[in-house]
């Protein structure tokens, strides 16, 4: 082989070694670049507790545990403990989808023996505790979600007990508008105003595919169900899972965030991802959705 064969061959082989270090570099910092973005904590890790933190405090005189889930389910398995909660108590008998008034449901909950300085955990089986943590949550009170609910306890195989708990005594709470720490509620009004400014505000319906295309949304509303935020054991999806699911739908922390359901146990559920663990801050919920939008205001219909 002549001398310029061999050149132009150890060209070739340094070109093609260039090239594969390139292309690896490249693999690693895409790799990087993904650990990265998996790695987005929560804004607000310390509005959740995970099952395993909750059995380390489980016991403590100030720890209040209510399970929202129907009487008969609580009842053939629950967190040692916890307390069956009628999860309805947060919503105005009277006004279809619209939550309590704070001396109402203070009446209320106090007869389960809870104390508003109690450190409050909620859970259940689906979304219902939701809107009780957004009720407590909006008078600034001590409480948690529990991350994946009852089945990620049982999940971790520790102790569970049947039957009922009862406390003998009645709670210290007493809640009132004053005490309300801010209002994340909004009214139909300002929903109709907001619709004016669609570069601005979006607005967000966490029912079914079925519900918002078939029984009807609020015009210019988009569709992000509550179940499209969890992993397939109940968990919040990570932060940069969740990130992408709002963004995907065009939903910046920059614009006024609108969320309803029929009765708010669903669009409390969106809120609390958006708030508490993206760290959205102009949120609000549109508790008079059904009783106001629905039965007199026009609905569009068909998917996004």
């Amino acid at each position: 082989m002549s001398v310029k064969k061999y050149i132009v061959m150890g060209v070739i082989l340094t070109l093609l070694t260039i090239l594969l270090i390139g292309c690896s570099n490249k693999d690693q910092l895409n790799s990087t670049a993904n650990i990265k973005e998996e790695a987005i904590p929560y804004t607000h890790p310390e509005a959740m507790i995970s099952a395993d933190q909750l059995k380390k405090i489980l016991g403590q005189p100030n720890l209040t545990i209510l399970d929202t889930r129907t009487r008969d389910v609580y009842e053939q398995s629950h967190i040692p403990g916890a307390i069956c909660y009628d999860f309805r108590s947060v919503l105005d008998p009277n006004r279809r989808g619209r939550f309590n008034s704070p001396k109402a449901f203070s009446l209320r909950i106090r007869e389960y023996g809870v104390n508003s300085s109690d450190h409050i955990v909620l859970y259940s089986d689906n979304y219902n505790h939701a809107a009780l943590w957004f009720f407590l949550n909006m008078y600034g009170l001590n409480v948690q979600i529990l991350n994946g609910g009852f089945g990620q306890w049982q999940a971790k195989g520790y102790e569970i007990e049947t039957g009922r708990v009862r406390r003998g005594n009645l709670g210290s709470f007493s809640l009132s508008d004053e005490q309300q720490k801010a209002n994340f509620i909004i009214e139909t009004i300002d929903v109709a105003n907001a619709l004016q400014q669609p570069e601005n505000v979006v607005i967000i319906d966490a029912r079914s595919d079925e519900e918002y295309g078939g029984r009807g949304h609020i015009p210019g509303a988009i569709n992000i169900p509550w179940d499209q935020l969890i992993n397939e054991d109940m968990t919040f999806k990570n932060a940069s899972d969740l990130k992408k699911v709002f963004l995907d739908k065009e939903v910046t922390p920059e614009k006024q965030v609108i969320i309803y359901s029929n009765n708010v146990f669903r669009a409390s559920f969106i809120y609390f991802a958006l708030n508490k663990l993206l760290g959205y801050t102009n949120v609000k919920l549109y508790d008079g959705f059904y009783l106001y939008w629905y039965r007199h205001r026009p609905l569009a219909t068909g998917s996004t």
